[in-house]
């Protein structure tokens, strides 16, 4: 069996994209080369309702993904919850396709005595699976005062990966970039966390929101790592037949 490698991006923001393209767009893009992009939205409250953050529901659908909002605190907690949720998704559409070509149907077809062998086969590969997570970060003036916590958050989603069997590596983007650049890549993709650690101190608030850029930098990362490796193909070698038929 291959390994199943999922990309996603998790965009984290606090405000509407302001300048440099529609980000939905860019977000529509990825979801057409197999990334998932997800979106999280940082309120002051868990009840508030900002009308300016209604552009990470639109992201997070053009890219296949899941949106959320966050408090700055709860960040960390949101994005290993959005990830694990992501590759459970993802393993449940790769043996959901797999099934219909074997037995042409879904796991509610499968006989009940044989449907917890397949349930297993399914959490072994959530377990497994080689997960690339690329985090595009908004660095704009607003979130100058949450900064410190948004660079624990992503240390935090590097220690619940590393807890998986599975290979876990992180990047990180930042927008604005520096003297004028819309992005800076502040690492690339590191299963080290020290490494991460001493590079995400790099990541500085200031400016405007192209979100936009942001996320097609996230593309050109994701689309150069591994490239020829993305095409999973789950064949089971006999025990997933055996138990689905």
């Amino acid at each position: 069996m291959k390994e199943i490698q999922i990309r996603q991006m998790i965009v984290i923001t606090d405000g509407k994209s302001n300048v440099g393209g529609n980000p939905v767009t860019a977000a529509s893009e990825a979801a057409a080369e197999g990334i998932i992009v997800n979106a999280i939205g940082i309120v002051n409250h868990q009840s508030d309702e900002d009308d300016s953050l209604y552009e990470v529901e639109q992201i997070a659908k053009a890219g296949g993904g899941i949106w959320q909002y966050s408090t700055i605190k709860d960040l960390g907690r949101t994005m290993c919850a959005v990830t694990q949720k992501t590759v459970n998704q993802s393993i449940h559409a790769i043996v959901g396709e797999q099934l219909r070509e074997i037995i042409g149907g879904d796991i509610e077809d499968i006989p009940p005595e044989s449907r917890g062998a397949v349930i297993d086969y399914m959490e072994k590969l959530e377990e497994e699976a080689h997960v690339l997570c690329c985090i595009v970060i908004d660095c704009s003036g607003s979130m100058k005062s949450k900064m410190h916590t948004a660079r624990e958050s992503i240390l935090d989603l590097m220690r619940s990966l590393q807890a998986r069997k599975g290979k876990s590596q992180v990047a990180v983007i930042a927008y604005p970039g520096e003297n004028g650049n819309p992005t800076k890549r502040i690492s690339g993709f590191t299963e080290n966390i020290a490494e991460l650690r001493e590079k995400i101190f790099k990541l500085k608030a200031g400016g405007t929101t192209p979100t936009a850029a942001a996320i097609c930098e996230g593309i050109r990362l994701l689309r150069n790592h591994g490239e020829d490796e993305l095409q999973e193909e789950i064949q089971g070698e006999g025990l997933f037949k055996e138990n689905v038929i």
